[in-house]
Formats: C-alpha cells, sequence, structure tokens
C-alpha cells in the first residue's frame, strides 16, 4: 500500500525538508519571518499545483498556472533582490521535485541547489560589503529635507558612517520626525 504513493511523497517530503532548511538559514541572516514563512508555503504549494495538475503527462499546463501564481505574487514586492531570489528558489524546488520521476535526482538537485544558496547567503561566496539602515530624525528642519547631501553629511557626523545612499521613507508631521533609509559600506 505505501509502495504505491511512495514517487509521491518522498518528493513532498523532500520539498518539505529542504524549504524549510532554507526558511530557517534565510530566517537566521536576515530576521524576515514573512519571507521565511512564506519560502515552505510557496514550496509545498507549487508541488501539489505542478504534481496534481500535470499527472497526465501535462507538464505545460502546470508550469502555466505556476507563471500566473508566480505573477500574482511579485505584484507585491519585497523589500530587496535576495527576497525575490530566494521566492523563485522556493517555486523552483517545488517546480523541480513534482516533475523530476526519479528520486535520486530530486535528492541530487535539491542538495546542490540548497548548498549554493547557503554559500551564497552565508557570505562564502560573496562578502556582504554594503548593508542598509534606518534612522529616524526628529530635528530635521525644511532644508535638510529636502537635499540629500545635507543628510549624508549629518549621518556621517552623527553615526560614523559614510552612506553612499540616502532616501526620506517616510515622514511624519504629527511627531514630526523623518525616516531616512541608507546604504552605506561595511568596513
Amino acid at each position: 500500500m505505501i509502495n504505491q504513493y511512495f514517487p509521491f511523497l518522498l518528493p513532498l517530503f523532500a520539498t518539505l525538508f529542504f524549504s524549510v532548511l532554507s526558511a530557517i538559514f534565510y530566517y537566521k541572516y536576515n530576521l524576515k519571518r514573512d519571507i521565511a514563512s512564506s519560502t515552505v508555503i510557496f514550496s509545498v504549494l507549487v508541488f501539489f499545483i505542478v504534481y496534481f495538475v500535470s499527472f497526465e503527462n501535462n507538464i505545460g499546463l502546470g508550469i502555466g498556472l505556476l507563471g500566473i501564481l508566480s505573477l500574482i505574487r511579485l505584484r507585491s514586492t519585497p523589500e530587496n533582490l535576495t527576497d525575490i531570489g530566494l521566492i523563485f528558489y522556493a517555486i523552483s524546488l517545488g517546480l523541480l521535485n513534482a516533475s523530476i520521476i526519479d528520486i535520486y535526482t530530486v535528492l541530487i538537485v535539491d542538495t546542490l541547489s540548497s548548498l549554493v544558496l547557503f554559500a551564497l547567503y552565508s557570505g562564502m561566496i560573496f562578502k556582504k560589503r554594503i548593508t542598509s539602515m534606518k534612522i529616524v530624525f526628529d530635528d530635521l528642519n525644511f532644508e535638510e529635507k529636502h537635499s540629500m547631501t545635507k543628510i549624508k553629511e549629518r549621518v556621517k557626523k552623527d553615526h560614523g558612517i559614510l552612506p553612499i545612499y540616502a532616501h526620506i521613507s517616510k515622514i511624519d508631521h504629527l511627531k514630526d520626525t523623518v525616516t531616512v533609509n541608507i546604504l552605506y559600506v561595511l568596513d
């Protein structure tokens, strides 16, 4: 009886295992619970959609439905390209595990793609040199709000970092505060 469900259960558990592993690893480095949990949900949902829609060798229909779902998700864009990369990893994990028949190939592809993902996020391949922060100012005057060079100089003087990019993300007139997103190079 279990042998009948083996071709379905093993790729499903591989999808679940590698998506949970990547979500934990992503959360460790980025502390974004919503993106990490959506990784698991995307992987499993894409696996179910592609597996059950394409079980009659109609993989084109499964991929078309997957394309519609991915467009819906990317209309509400995440904060950065790393989040989008993780979402595409989750989609490809579910897609590959549902469409590859050989379980050894599934495990090899999942292991290799997860190792590449872990190497990228941990900084083994590319060192993270540029980072971002949000700074809330409560004493910016009108001229400083409209001059990014003055805001950059203020950040350099107050925090000792050299910003390479700054933009105002929020102005709260009730509290008289300005929130500025800063990109800067780590030493």
